[in-house]
């Protein structure tokens, strides 16, 4: 979806509306930034958006809903000072004035502001209500009084909601045209195990067949002898009988075995190939590949690898042996039915080919339409709250557009239902129109065959024909089913994040001895070209164990810093040195292991809470509860069932936002880094707490660079160093003292706006 349609999320589309919502929310700015404006569409999760973007377009979207009572859970946590008193004094205080907004914030400056009607307090379980005037309405504040400062001039949205888009952000699927290749077979013939285990199957077939013909052949030599055999050699020809029979059991047991077990080699091995790729698979990739397309190919792919494809190959190997015994048989038995295989072929080949030219494409694109549905049900799975909390109307809108994607994939399954009974009935036709033929030419060459002669040729003439249309039916199931492999391939040739780098050193053991960091001209995109880099000739240098804080205004690219070193895509141009090394020439491993990071949004993973903080094992369980007291979430870990053998729920449902960054900084404690990097790790956390965590971080970080991401300079203020950016680059580099000092910086316009300049 696009920005203005995650903003609309339904609505109809008021311009004069819209505008005022986007001035309200202050993101004018941000579109302004995007090469389509609001027409940008957005990659999974919103990943090309900032924290504070993804607020601002979530309360952007709540705001054109337009309802009576607006409940807003801490939008203006991951914004800048001047941005967070744009938005509560054009969007809360006016946009919203007629509204019952109920807001949850840990800013100071909101909380003292004269314009909020009610305070409520929460700690503990106990609940403070202070009244201040509900009759005052909200509106009558100006943005100075209603918060210390002024806000910023904003632009027009005029411009920035009427450009058209320039391209998207999520990649449209690839599909291969044309027949499955050969190199798609040969891969899958050696994930089956070579030539060694495909030896065996087709010996196993051979030996059924061998089985099966000797059977025959024992039985008519023995019925050629008619009468007078006595009783001794009866039973010794009926045991060789029964022999064969049971030998043609056996090997039909052994064939199925081994097809069974072959096929799901091979479906182990494609299976380990594309998990493999697709862990090591740049974040690109991820970013602009919806789920759904993974999904489908672990789900649709993998299955019909797994269950089909061994029934299907063992299908045609029986038909083919059966078809090539038969017309062995017939051509022996009857020479001239020699001279019908070669036409026959001909023409069930051609069919043949004309069909698998067509049906391949429709096998392609089932499997493409099918994953815009699997998409959607990961996103309303992961954004039903909001989908509830827009009411029936919104619910029943993600519903329609559910069954739209569901009948686009229906349209494509029956082109592929009405293209294969097509073929069907062409093999069908042709078969009837062989045995036509045949039995024609022996009823008028009656004068000059036997009766016998003309019994045995037509019968043969019918097995042989049938043995053929099998094996051409069979075949194109085959080549049908290679599709999936071939998709799984596709991903499982992807190219591992880091391989760009012509050379990889491991670095020493001690390496980083020290934490120096050094960016000269680095440019940097989430795109991994030149267009619209986030990050435009960024340079500076961190002294050892210096404390940088970060800031700017929201999308100024605080957080692209931090992708850039952890080399989460690669830099367009620059170089990125730590301790004296290009980072692009180490490992990922090394060089990720080396550093720290407590992120924005944190993710715990389902399991024991000892393997989150410990998933290596490498620390006694007193480490663990002391980095837990140091951050203080020993009494809460402590009071849990299992205590570090709790079970976290998906996502780490069971702790709040706060208590996950606190669990993550316990981690970073536990690492020993010689780089921390915390990109807003106090956003979600109140200002007592966090005054603790800077005395924590102040002490037990004391010989660690720390870089630190904030919208709050409280967060920033006892830095050695502030690093200022504002449009991907460098604006302003020094000591607090010294910026404020600064009256046209930017840090000293968000000193006073957030009413530090005094405590600084």
């Amino acid at each position: 979806m696009t920005i203005r349609a995650n903003i609309l999320f339904g609505h109809e589309f008021d311009g004069n509306k819209y505008r005022k919502v986007l001035d309200a929310c202050g993101l004018v700015p941000d579109l302004k930034q995007f090469p389509s404006g609001d027409a940008t569409e957005l990659g999974p999760k919103g990943v090309n958006l900032s924290g504070g973007q993804k607020a601002r377009v979530s309360l952007a979207r709540a705001c054109y809903a337009d309802a009576d009572v607006f409940l807003l859970d801490s939008p203006l946590a991951a914004v800048d000072a001047v941005v967070q008193s744009e938005i509560f004094s054009k969007c809360i205080c006016e946009l919203l004035e007629d509204k019952t907004v109920i807001l949850v914030t840990h800013s100071p400056e909101v909380i003292r502001s004269p314009a909020v009607n009610y305070l409520v307090t929460v700690g503990k379980g106990s609940i403070l209500c202070e009244r201040r005037d509900p009759e005052l309405r909200r509106s009558a504040y100006s943005t100075r009084r209603a918060l210390a400062g002024s806000p910023q001039p904003v632009e027009t949205a005029s411009d920035a909601v009427d450009e058209a888009s320039k391209g998207r952000f999520v990649e449209e699927e690839v599909r291969r045209e044309g027949r499955v290749t050969s190199e798609v077979f040969w891969v899958y013939f050696q994930a089956l195990g070579g030539m060694k285990m495909c030896t065996l199957v087709l010996v196993s077939q051979l030996l059924w067949q061998g089985f099966q013909i000797g059977s025959d052949l024992w039985l008519s030599h023995w019925t050629t002898e008619g009468y007078g055999v006595g009783a001794e050699e009866t039973k010794e020809k009926m045991l060789v009988y029964a022999l064969l029979g049971g030998g043609g059991a056996l090997m039909v047991l052994v064939r199925s075995v081994c097809v069974v077990f072959v096929g799901l080699g091979g479906a182990r091995y494609l299976f380990t190939a594309m998990t493999d790729a697709l862990m090591h698979a740049p974040m690109r990739f991820f970013d602009t590949n919806p789920i759904g397309r993974i999904v489908n190919r672990y789900s649709t792919d993998m299955g019909s690898i797994d269950f089909r494809m061994p029934l299907i190959y063992g299908g045609f190997l029986a038909d083919f042996f059966v078809a090539v015994c038969q017309l062995a048989t017939a051509a022996y038995m009857v020479n001239c039915l020699g001279l019908l295989v070669v036409p026959l072929v001909w023409l069930y080949v051609k069919v043949a080919s004309f069909y698998l030219s067509s049906s391949s494409e429709v096998t392609r694109l089932q499997r493409v339409v099918s994953s815009p549905v699997l998409s959607l049900v990961s996103q309303c799975e992961e954004g039903v709250t909001v989908i509830r909390a827009f009411g029936p109307e919104c619910s029943s809108r993600m519903a329609g557009e559910m069954l739209e994607r569901i009948d686009e994939s229906n349209k494509v399954a029956y082109v592929r239902t009405v293209t294969e009974k097509w073929y069907i009935v062409r093999i069908q036709l042709i078969g009837c129109a062989v045995v036509v033929a045949i039995v024609s030419a022996l009823v008028y060459l009656r004068s000059l065959l036997s009766p016998g002669l003309v019994g045995l040729a037509f019968t043969y003439a019918l097995n042989v024909d049938e043995g053929l249309a099998n094996i051409v039916r069979q075949w194109s199931y085959v080549e049908l089913i290679m599709v999936s492999p071939e998709r799984v391939l596709e991903y499982a040739s992807l190219a591992p994040e880091g391989c760009s780098s012509a050379l990889l050193v491991e670095p020493a053991a001690e390496w980083p001895a020290q934490g120096t960091i050094q960016f000269d001209r680095v440019v940097f995109s989430y795109t991994g070209s030149g267009e619209d880099p986030v990050l435009d000739s960024v340079s500076f240098s961190i002294k050892n164990n210096e404390k940088v804080g970060i800031v700017g205004r929201t999308g100024a690219g605080k957080s692209s810093l931090t992708l850039a070193l952890f080399r989460v895509s690669e830099l367009v141009s620059g170089r990125i040195s730590v301790a004296g090394t290009d980072i692009s020439t180490v490992p990922l491993r090394s060089l990720r292991g080396r550093m720290s990071i407590i992120p924005q949004s944190p993710v715990l993973f389902k399991g024991p809470l000892r393997s989150y903080l410990d998933p290596f094992d490498g620390f006694a369980d007193s480490d663990i509860w002391s980095a837990l007291d140091k951050v203080g979430m020993k009494q809460k870990v402590g009071a849990l069932e299992n205590r570090l053998s709790f079970e976290l729920g998906e996502n780490g449902e069971n702790f709040s936002v706060g208590e996950r960054q606190l669990l993550c900084m316990a981690r970073a404690l536990l690492n020993r880094s010689r780089i921390v990097v915390m990109d807003e790790a106090t956003a979600a956390i109140d200002h007592d707490t966090e005054q603790r965590l800077q005395e924590m971080i102040s002490r037990d970080f004391a010989n660690a660079t720390v870089l630190t991401i904030a919208h709050r300079l409280a967060t920033v203020l006892h830095s050695d160093r502030i690093l200022v950016l504002s449009e991907g680059k460098v604006v302003e580099f020094d000591t607090p003292k010294k910026l404020v000092k600064d009256s046209g910086g930017v840090f000293y316009e968000l000193a006073k706006e957030g009413g530090y300049l005094d405590k600084v």
